[in-house]
Protein backbone atom coordinates (compact mmCIF):
# COMPACT_ATOMS: atom_id res chain seq x y z
CA UNK A 1 0.00 0.00 0.00
CA UNK A 2 2.76 2.22 0.60
CA UNK A 3 5.87 3.35 -1.51
CA UNK A 4 9.25 3.38 0.86
CA UNK A 5 12.50 5.42 0.36
CA UNK A 6 15.38 5.15 1.23
CA UNK A 7 16.68 6.99 4.37
CA UNK A 8 18.15 10.21 3.57
CA UNK A 9 20.24 11.65 5.59
CA UNK A 10 19.92 14.83 6.78
CA UNK A 11 21.69 17.55 8.48
CA UNK A 12 19.81 20.49 9.41
CA UNK A 13 19.10 22.30 13.12
CA UNK A 14 15.94 22.66 14.14
CA UNK A 15 14.06 24.55 17.30
CA UNK A 16 12.88 22.52 19.41
CA UNK A 17 14.85 20.48 21.78
CA UNK A 18 12.35 18.16 24.11
CA UNK A 19 12.13 15.41 26.50
CA UNK A 20 11.29 11.90 24.86
CA UNK A 21 8.34 10.02 24.85
CA UNK A 22 6.74 7.02 22.91
CA UNK A 23 2.88 6.76 21.96
CA UNK A 24 0.97 4.29 23.91
CA UNK A 25 1.74 0.43 22.51
CA UNK A 26 -1.60 -1.31 21.93
CA UNK A 27 -2.88 -3.74 24.33
CA UNK A 28 -1.28 -7.78 24.11
CA UNK A 29 -3.79 -10.04 22.96
CA UNK A 30 -4.36 -13.06 24.86
CA UNK A 31 -6.43 -16.15 24.31
CA UNK A 32 -8.15 -18.26 26.03
CA UNK A 33 -7.53 -22.15 26.73
CA UNK A 34 -9.70 -25.03 25.39
CA UNK A 35 -10.43 -27.01 28.23
CA UNK A 36 -9.92 -31.09 28.00
CA UNK A 37 -13.54 -31.39 27.51
CA UNK A 38 -13.67 -30.25 24.36
CA UNK A 39 -14.26 -32.13 21.48
CA UNK A 40 -11.09 -31.59 18.17
CA UNK A 41 -14.02 -30.68 16.38
CA UNK A 42 -14.57 -27.49 18.87
CA UNK A 43 -11.50 -27.37 19.77
CA UNK A 44 -10.31 -27.16 16.14
CA UNK A 45 -13.13 -24.39 15.33
CA UNK A 46 -12.22 -22.31 18.49
CA UNK A 47 -8.24 -22.21 17.41
CA UNK A 48 -9.12 -21.19 13.70
CA UNK A 49 -11.72 -18.33 15.24
CA UNK A 50 -8.53 -17.10 17.51
CA UNK A 51 -6.44 -17.12 14.06
CA UNK A 52 -8.63 -15.30 12.16
CA UNK A 53 -9.47 -12.50 15.28
CA UNK A 54 -4.92 -12.48 15.48
CA UNK A 55 -5.12 -11.86 11.61
CA UNK A 56 -7.54 -9.22 11.21
CA UNK A 57 -6.14 -7.11 14.48
CA UNK A 58 -2.75 -7.68 12.82
CA UNK A 59 -4.45 -6.28 9.44
CA UNK A 60 -5.82 -3.71 11.53
CA UNK A 61 -2.56 -2.72 13.45
CA UNK A 62 -1.21 -2.53 9.52
CA UNK A 63 -3.46 -0.42 7.95
CA UNK A 64 -3.72 2.40 10.69
CA UNK A 65 -2.18 5.86 9.83
CA UNK A 66 0.96 6.10 11.85
CA UNK A 67 1.39 9.67 13.21
CA UNK A 68 4.93 11.04 14.93
CA UNK A 69 5.59 13.70 16.55
CA UNK A 70 7.47 16.40 18.63
CA UNK A 71 7.37 16.01 22.19
CA UNK A 72 6.12 19.88 23.03
CA UNK A 73 3.94 22.63 21.52
CA UNK A 74 4.03 20.24 18.20
CA UNK A 75 1.89 17.29 19.99
CA UNK A 76 -0.27 19.34 22.01
CA UNK A 77 -2.88 19.57 19.14
CA UNK A 78 -3.39 15.97 18.87
CA UNK A 79 -4.39 14.77 22.37
CA UNK A 80 -7.52 14.99 21.75
CA UNK A 81 -7.22 12.78 18.48
CA UNK A 82 -5.06 10.40 20.66
CA UNK A 83 -8.09 9.72 22.92
CA UNK A 84 -10.48 9.47 20.53
CA UNK A 85 -8.86 7.08 18.96
CA UNK A 86 -8.15 5.12 22.46
CA UNK A 87 -11.47 5.10 23.47
CA UNK A 88 -13.15 4.83 19.70
CA UNK A 89 -10.91 1.73 18.57
CA UNK A 90 -10.13 4.40 15.68
CA UNK A 91 -7.36 3.36 12.59
CA UNK A 92 -4.45 6.10 14.01
CA UNK A 93 -1.19 4.92 16.12
CA UNK A 94 0.87 7.38 17.46
CA UNK A 95 4.44 8.13 18.53
CA UNK A 96 6.09 11.00 20.09
CA UNK A 97 9.65 11.55 19.88
CA UNK A 98 12.15 13.76 21.59
CA UNK A 99 14.17 15.19 18.87
CA UNK A 100 14.22 15.85 15.03
CA UNK A 101 17.08 13.17 15.00
CA UNK A 102 14.56 10.40 16.20
CA UNK A 103 11.52 11.20 14.00
CA UNK A 104 13.07 11.96 11.00
CA UNK A 105 14.44 8.20 10.21
CA UNK A 106 10.66 7.43 11.03
CA UNK A 107 9.46 9.27 8.53
CA UNK A 108 11.73 9.30 5.67
CA UNK A 109 11.77 5.12 5.73
CA UNK A 110 8.04 5.39 5.65
CA UNK A 111 7.59 3.58 9.32
CA UNK A 112 5.56 6.23 9.88
CA UNK A 113 2.85 8.20 7.26
CA UNK A 114 2.12 11.84 8.88
CA UNK A 115 4.44 14.03 11.01
CA UNK A 116 4.74 17.20 12.56
CA UNK A 117 7.48 18.88 12.28
CA UNK A 118 9.40 22.30 12.70
CA UNK A 119 8.31 24.40 9.33
CA UNK A 120 11.31 24.84 8.42
CA UNK A 121 12.40 20.95 8.57
CA UNK A 122 9.50 20.88 6.18
CA UNK A 123 10.77 23.15 3.30
CA UNK A 124 14.49 20.78 3.83
CA UNK A 125 12.66 17.85 3.56
CA UNK A 126 10.76 19.22 0.12
CA UNK A 127 14.09 19.80 -1.19
CA UNK A 128 15.96 16.18 0.22
CA UNK A 129 12.93 13.94 -0.88
CA UNK A 130 13.16 15.36 -4.51
CA UNK A 131 9.54 17.37 -3.94
CA UNK A 132 7.90 14.48 -2.60
CA UNK A 133 5.92 15.86 0.14
CA UNK A 134 2.74 18.11 0.92
CA UNK A 135 2.91 20.44 3.74
CA UNK A 136 -0.90 19.91 5.12
CA UNK A 137 -1.40 23.13 7.42
CA UNK A 138 -0.13 25.15 10.23
CA UNK A 139 -0.60 23.20 13.45
CA UNK A 140 1.41 25.90 16.17
CA UNK A 141 2.07 29.53 15.98
CA UNK A 142 4.95 31.38 17.68
CA UNK A 143 6.19 30.08 20.81
CA UNK A 144 9.11 32.11 21.76
CA UNK A 145 9.43 34.81 24.42
CA UNK A 146 11.86 36.92 25.92
CA UNK A 147 11.84 36.40 29.97
CA UNK A 148 13.77 38.79 32.87
CA UNK A 149 13.42 39.70 35.85
CA UNK A 150 15.62 42.75 34.88
CA UNK A 151 13.33 46.19 35.43
CA UNK A 152 14.82 48.14 32.58
CA UNK A 153 13.37 45.44 29.78
CA UNK A 154 9.95 45.86 28.96
CA UNK A 155 10.27 45.62 25.35
CA UNK A 156 11.75 43.91 22.74
CA UNK A 157 13.35 47.44 21.71
CA UNK A 158 15.15 46.63 25.50
CA UNK A 159 17.70 44.48 23.89
CA UNK A 160 19.82 47.21 22.28
CA UNK A 161 23.11 46.60 23.34
CA UNK A 162 22.26 43.49 25.94
CA UNK A 163 23.25 40.16 25.33
CA UNK A 164 20.57 37.53 25.79
CA UNK A 165 20.41 33.63 26.19
CA UNK A 166 19.15 30.90 23.79
CA UNK A 167 19.09 27.90 22.27
CA UNK A 168 18.82 27.11 18.49
CA UNK A 169 22.00 28.57 17.23
CA UNK A 170 22.37 27.42 13.36
CA UNK A 171 18.76 26.81 13.73
CA UNK A 172 15.24 28.97 12.80
CA UNK A 173 15.66 30.85 16.46
CA UNK A 174 18.99 32.04 15.99
CA UNK A 175 17.25 33.47 12.04
CA UNK A 176 14.40 34.99 13.25
CA UNK A 177 16.10 36.88 15.99
CA UNK A 178 18.60 38.14 13.30
CA UNK A 179 15.41 39.10 11.49
CA UNK A 180 13.70 40.82 13.91
CA UNK A 181 16.78 42.47 15.28
CA UNK A 182 17.94 43.70 12.34
CA UNK A 183 14.22 45.07 10.49
CA UNK A 184 14.48 46.78 14.14
CA UNK A 185 17.57 47.99 13.71
CA UNK A 186 19.11 46.59 17.39
CA UNK A 187 22.51 45.40 18.07
CA UNK A 188 22.14 42.94 20.60
CA UNK A 189 24.66 39.42 21.20
CA UNK A 190 23.71 36.23 21.38
CA UNK A 191 25.01 33.75 23.99
CA UNK A 192 23.87 30.07 23.05
CA UNK A 193 23.00 27.16 25.00
CA UNK A 194 21.95 23.39 23.78
CA UNK A 195 19.26 22.72 26.68
CA UNK A 196 16.85 24.94 27.93
CA UNK A 197 17.43 23.86 31.75
CA UNK A 198 21.52 25.50 31.02
CA UNK A 199 19.28 28.81 30.51
CA UNK A 200 17.03 28.18 33.64
CA UNK A 201 20.22 27.70 35.69
CA UNK A 202 21.56 31.11 34.34
CA UNK A 203 18.63 32.95 35.29
CA UNK A 204 18.59 31.49 38.67
CA UNK A 205 22.25 32.79 39.04
CA UNK A 206 21.53 36.15 37.74
CA UNK A 207 17.82 37.38 37.07
CA UNK A 208 18.58 40.57 35.14
CA UNK A 209 19.90 38.33 31.95
CA UNK A 210 17.79 38.13 29.30
CA UNK A 211 16.89 35.25 27.80
CA UNK A 212 14.81 33.73 24.40
CA UNK A 213 12.88 30.34 25.54
CA UNK A 214 10.24 28.06 24.35
CA UNK A 215 7.19 27.00 25.64
CA UNK A 216 6.01 25.35 27.46
CA UNK A 217 9.76 25.68 28.92
CA UNK A 218 8.91 29.51 29.45
CA UNK A 219 6.02 28.83 31.67
CA UNK A 220 7.70 26.60 33.47
CA UNK A 221 11.51 28.55 33.99
CA UNK A 222 8.74 31.44 35.14
CA UNK A 223 6.64 29.44 38.06
CA UNK A 224 10.25 27.59 39.05
CA UNK A 225 11.52 31.75 39.11
CA UNK A 226 9.39 34.03 41.03
CA UNK A 227 11.68 36.94 39.89
CA UNK A 228 11.82 36.19 36.67
CA UNK A 229 8.35 38.02 34.03
CA UNK A 230 7.33 37.63 30.31
CA UNK A 231 9.19 40.71 28.57
CA UNK A 232 8.06 40.03 25.44
CA UNK A 233 6.75 37.77 22.82
CA UNK A 234 8.37 37.50 19.12
CA UNK A 235 4.85 36.44 17.66
CA UNK A 236 4.23 40.15 18.36
CA UNK A 237 7.27 41.76 17.02
CA UNK A 238 6.72 39.14 13.81
CA UNK A 239 3.53 40.73 13.17
CA UNK A 240 4.43 44.42 13.59
CA UNK A 241 6.83 44.02 10.62
CA UNK A 242 4.82 41.46 8.84
CA UNK A 243 1.46 42.83 9.27
CA UNK A 244 -1.28 40.42 8.03
CA UNK A 245 1.12 37.06 8.45
CA UNK A 246 0.84 34.93 11.16
CA UNK A 247 4.53 33.33 12.35
CA UNK A 248 4.65 29.71 12.09
CA UNK A 249 6.32 27.10 14.21
CA UNK A 250 5.44 23.94 13.32
CA UNK A 251 3.63 22.03 10.20
CA UNK A 252 1.77 18.88 9.32
CA UNK A 253 3.34 16.86 6.40
CA UNK A 254 2.82 13.62 4.37
CA UNK A 255 5.21 12.35 1.50
CA UNK A 256 2.80 13.08 -2.06
CA UNK A 257 3.20 9.20 -3.01
CA UNK A 258 1.47 8.16 0.02
CA UNK A 259 -0.91 10.42 -0.12
CA UNK A 260 -2.02 9.53 -3.55
CA UNK A 261 -2.60 5.59 -2.90
CA UNK A 262 -4.68 6.79 0.46
CA UNK A 263 -6.11 10.22 -0.12
CA UNK A 264 -9.30 9.12 1.89
CA UNK A 265 -7.50 8.08 5.12
CA UNK A 266 -5.51 11.29 5.25
CA UNK A 267 -7.80 13.42 4.63
CA UNK A 268 -10.30 11.51 7.47
CA UNK A 269 -7.28 12.19 9.66
CA UNK A 270 -7.47 16.06 8.65
CA UNK A 271 -10.46 16.43 9.74
CA UNK A 272 -9.98 14.45 13.28
CA UNK A 273 -6.56 16.61 13.24
CA UNK A 274 -8.91 19.99 12.90
CA UNK A 275 -11.63 19.02 15.18
CA UNK A 276 -8.58 18.13 17.90
CA UNK A 277 -6.47 21.16 17.67
CA UNK A 278 -9.89 23.25 17.82
CA UNK A 279 -10.81 21.37 21.52
CA UNK A 280 -7.58 22.56 23.07
CA UNK A 281 -8.33 26.10 23.45
CA UNK A 282 -12.24 25.12 23.92
CA UNK A 283 -11.42 23.08 26.93
CA UNK A 284 -8.20 24.03 28.81
CA UNK A 285 -9.12 21.43 31.55
CA UNK A 286 -9.48 18.39 29.40
CA UNK A 287 -6.47 19.41 27.58
CA UNK A 288 -3.95 20.04 30.06
CA UNK A 289 -5.26 16.19 31.79
CA UNK A 290 -4.53 14.94 28.47
CA UNK A 291 -0.91 16.30 28.37
CA UNK A 292 -0.20 14.70 31.54
CA UNK A 293 -1.78 11.48 30.08
CA UNK A 294 0.06 11.60 27.38
CA UNK A 295 3.65 12.34 28.51
CA UNK A 296 4.28 16.03 27.21
CA UNK A 297 4.04 17.35 30.88
CA UNK A 298 3.91 16.11 33.93
CA UNK A 299 1.76 18.32 35.81
CA UNK A 300 -1.66 20.14 34.85
CA UNK A 301 -0.62 23.08 36.81
CA UNK A 302 1.90 24.01 34.10
CA UNK A 303 -0.05 22.60 31.57
CA UNK A 304 -2.79 24.99 31.87
CA UNK A 305 -0.67 28.33 32.52
CA UNK A 306 1.46 27.09 29.49
CA UNK A 307 -1.49 26.32 26.69
CA UNK A 308 -2.51 29.66 25.67
CA UNK A 309 1.15 30.89 25.27
CA UNK A 310 1.84 27.39 22.90
CA UNK A 311 -0.51 29.25 20.29
CA UNK A 312 -2.19 25.46 18.88
CA UNK A 313 -3.74 26.66 16.22
CA UNK A 314 -5.05 24.95 12.78
CA UNK A 315 -4.22 27.00 9.27
CA UNK A 316 -4.79 25.38 6.06
CA UNK A 317 -5.02 26.47 2.43
CA UNK A 318 -4.02 29.79 0.95
CA UNK A 319 -3.50 31.08 4.49
CA UNK A 320 -1.03 28.82 4.70
CA UNK A 321 0.63 29.07 1.88
CA UNK A 322 0.85 33.18 2.39
CA UNK A 323 2.47 32.46 6.29
CA UNK A 324 4.93 29.65 5.33
CA UNK A 325 6.29 32.18 2.14
CA UNK A 326 6.94 35.24 4.35
CA UNK A 327 8.62 32.72 7.16
CA UNK A 328 10.67 30.71 4.57
CA UNK A 329 12.01 34.22 2.56
CA UNK A 330 12.91 35.73 6.14
CA UNK A 331 14.72 32.56 6.98
CA UNK A 332 16.09 32.01 3.62
CA UNK A 333 17.81 36.07 3.13
CA UNK A 334 19.71 34.80 7.03
CA UNK A 335 20.56 31.15 5.24
CA UNK A 336 19.54 29.43 2.19
CA UNK A 337 20.68 26.17 4.29
CA UNK A 338 17.50 26.89 6.63
CA UNK A 339 15.05 25.84 3.79
CA UNK A 340 17.06 23.16 2.17
CA UNK A 341 19.16 25.65 -0.19
CA UNK A 342 15.74 26.83 -2.26
CA UNK A 343 12.18 28.55 -1.57
CA UNK A 344 9.87 25.65 -1.62
CA UNK A 345 7.54 25.73 -4.85
CA UNK A 346 3.49 26.00 -5.46
CA UNK A 347 3.27 22.17 -5.38
CA UNK A 348 4.62 21.66 -1.92
CA UNK A 349 1.77 23.22 -0.66
CA UNK A 350 -1.46 21.29 -0.11
CA UNK A 351 -4.59 22.61 -2.06
CA UNK A 352 -7.10 20.38 -1.05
Amino acid sequence: MKKRMALVLLSTAVMLGMAACGGKKPEKETTQAVTTEMTTEKAEATTEKAEESTEEAKTEMESALKVISLKGPTSIGLVHLMEKAEKDNLPYSFQMEASPDALLPEFVSGKADIATVPANMAAVLYQKLNKDLYVLNINTLGVLYGVSGNAEVKAFSDLEGKTYFSTGQGASPEYLMNTLLKKNSIHANAEFYTDVTEIAAKLKENPEAVAILPEPFATATLLQNSALERKFSLTEEWNKIFPGTELPTAVTIVKKSFYEENKDQVEAFLKEEQESIEAVEKDMDTTAALMVKYGILEKEELAKKAIPNCNVHFIDGENMKKDLEQYFTALFAEDPKSVGGALPEADFYFMH
